[in-house]
């Protein structure tokens, strides 16, 4: 009876010290997840010859950088007329912004599902990524990694270790 308290004992103590350690660094996650903030989207039409504008408030933790490119993960909302633009599954591994350059690293979702359909196609989804990026306080340019490496999207006509900026892509933004 005695050995099984004690065992009970030290079970229950251990798990208050992992819950008080575990607590401390999701703590302040609520408090970020609380507060909201404005992100601007952009998805190209139901053409991919322009962008349309989404603003939208997100609850998103994190950077500005990370919010505003999770809720372009997600998709547009219905009924904006625009396309998905990150492949379905593409989740947002890691965001930094050095020098006016975002850092986006993406999931292999992104290469996996990455549109092999020529010129419009890519554009459906490389000029929202950039424009979305480019929307940040800060971004000038955006590097676009997938899990830390070059992406090599098949038939991609981009050169994929390079920066891209909204000079890539002029004259495509629509009317919201």
């Amino acid at each position: 009876t005695e050995p099984t308290g004690t065992a009970t004992v030290a079970t229950q103590t251990a798990p208050p010290a992992a819950s008080t350690t575990e607590a401390t660094p999701t703590e302040p996650t609520p408090t970020e997840t609380a507060a909201s903030r404005d992100v601007t989207l952009y998805f190209a039409d139901a053409d991919a010859q322009k962008l349309v504008e989404e603003s939208r408030t997100s609850t998103v933790a994190g950077s500005p950088l990370r919010a505003a490119l999770v809720e372009l993960a997600g998709g547009p909302r219905a009924g904006s007329g625009g396309q998905r633009a990150l492949p379905a599954g593409t989740q947002i591994v890691g965001t930094d912004i050095q020098g006016g350059v975002a850092l986006v690293n993406l999931s292999e979702e992104f290469v996996a599902g990455y549109p092999s359909g020529g010129a419009a196609a890519e554009f459906a989804v490389l000029a929202p990524l950039v424009y979305t990026a480019t929307a940040v306080d800060g971004v000038e340019k955006v590097r676009v990694t997938v899990q830390g490496q070059t992406p090599a999207p098949a038939g991609s006509q981009f050169d994929w270790g390079a920066t891209f900026s909204r000079a890539d892509f002029p004259d495509v933004v629509g009317s919201p």
